[in-house]
């Protein structure tokens, strides 16, 4: 998802043991029943573990009852993680074989773990079952692969929209949501007020901070990196204009710029405190739940210099451990996971296909569709084993030129020394 991902003790611990991928290409089409050594003799008891974030512990009491109706013979244990350590407690886990049989990754964890060898490749599975991996994302896919192999299918997938308030929009004299960087700033200068900050900027937390820089900079034609992930591609015009966008938003955003993660800026948002901002999809329930009666809608990602639109695809994929003892049973909880009618009750975005989440089916069109018309347009960060640390390093040399210890072209350049530095380890 975008808004979980690993952190910076992950990256510095797996810098240390990044493997080489392995694995072949595989071939895949529909569906079947029959999948490679089998973990039991038929009619005994599998028991599987799996793990994954703590919000999806509710639905995963819906998803285990139709679980067990399919498969009486496997037993499935869930364990839900809080966020916070999250990442830390699945690396430590993988790499001295405690890990449980299935996992939940954010779809940078599987480029992360792959690579480093603790993730067993998927492909052996999909072609004796005839999985059709086209029918997923391809974002999504590709996020999961790793030197031709696929080490997780995804059961989640979203990307970043622009909320906005009708209302606030209306009262400055807008009726539609701007479609260009410029009009952001236009539109966000309009609509500051004493009480309400015309866009909500993230000054905190590296991770919301770095998607939001990405998606500013993917949809004004640049990018982090090369076309072959060798360099960093931050040295660019377009990268330092992205810079001075991100500087240039703060005179429209909330005082408390700095010590707002996305979170902090949804609760402005959902008050009438803040008139625009980004996010995902994830966020609709939340703004509903605090004020049902908010006047909102979303719009694609603004876009720059007459560039593609594009931006991050966030998601999760569901992998196996390489060290897992049920291998056979894991890959049907991978396939039961994934599967479109499955994944749309677990899922709180869209599902690896890309359809809406069942919880959206009473949710306005006007929030809904953009999303869902947005992923086409979605890429997965370079799949990298140095992506988490390019990510902090963004964080780290950019938000200096919101507190002005440095000037945005300063912090751009030094973000891309810093790449570049990460890319030769």
């Amino acid at each position: 998802m975008l808004k979980k991902v690993l952190s910076t003790t992950l990256a510095m611990t797996l810098s240390l043991t990044i493997l080489a991928g392995c694995g072949s290409n595989s071939d895949s089409n529909s569906s079947s029943n029959s999948s490679p050594n089998s973990d039991k003799a038929s009619g005994e008891t599998t028991t599987i573990r799996f793990w994954d974030g703590n919000w999806n512990e509710e639905s995963f009491k819906e998803i285990k009852v139709l679980w067990e109706k399919e498969h009486p013979d496997i037993k499935l244990e869930g364990e839900f993680q809080v966020d916070d350590g999250m990442s830390d407690k699945y690396v430590m886990a993988l790499k001295n074989g405690t890990a449980p049989d299935v996992v939940a990754c954010a779809l940078d964890w599987v480029t992360t773990f792959g690579n480093a060898d603790l993730l067993a490749p998927l492909d052996e599975y999909i072609k004796a079952d005839n999985v059709d991996v086209s029918t997923f994302v391809p974002g999504a896919i590709d996020a999961s692969t790793i030197q031709g192999s696929l080490y997780g299918l995804p059961f989640r997938s979203e990307t970043y929209s622009l909320f906005y308030n009708k209302d606030i929009l209306a009262a400055a004299g807008f009726t539609e949501p701007p479609k260009t960087w410029d009009e952001v700033k236009k539109v966000a200068a309009a609509c500051t007020t004493e009480d309400v900050a015309g866009y909500g900027l993230t000054g905190a937390n590296y991770s919301n901070f770095s998607f939001q820089f990405i998606n500013m900079l993917r949809s004004s034609g640049g990018d982090i990196l090369t076309a072959d992930n060798s360099k960093s591609a931050l040295d660019t015009d377009v990268a330092i204009q992205t810079a001075k966008l991100y500087k240039d938003l703060q005179a429209y955003a909330p005082a408390s710029l700095l010590e707002n993660n996305n979170v902090a800026n949804r609760t402005l948002f959902a008050s009438g405190k803040v008139a625009m901002y980004l996010s995902g999809i994830y966020d609709v329930p939340e703004i509903i739940k605090a004020n049902p009666d908010l006047n909102f809608a979303s719009a694609m990602v603004p876009t720059a210099n007459g560039a593609q639109r594009k931006t991050i695809l966030g998601g999760w994929s569901v992998a196996i451990p390489k060290s897992s003892k049920n291998k056979e049973a894991a890959w049907e909880f991978v396939k039961f996971l994934t599967r479109p009618d499955i994944a749309a009750i677990y899922t709180n975005t869209f599902t690896g296909t890309g359809a809406p989440a069942n919880r959206f089916k009473d949710v306005a069109p006007a929030i809904v569709e953009p999303s869902a018309d947005a992923l086409q347009y979605a890429a997965a960060l370079p799949s990298v084993p140095q992506i988490v640390g390019i990510r902090q390093a963004i964080f780290d040399n950019m938000v200096l030129s919101l507190s002005d210890t440095i000037t945005a072209e300063e912090g751009i350049a030094k973000t891309s020394e810093a790449v570049n530095k990460l890319l030769e380890q």
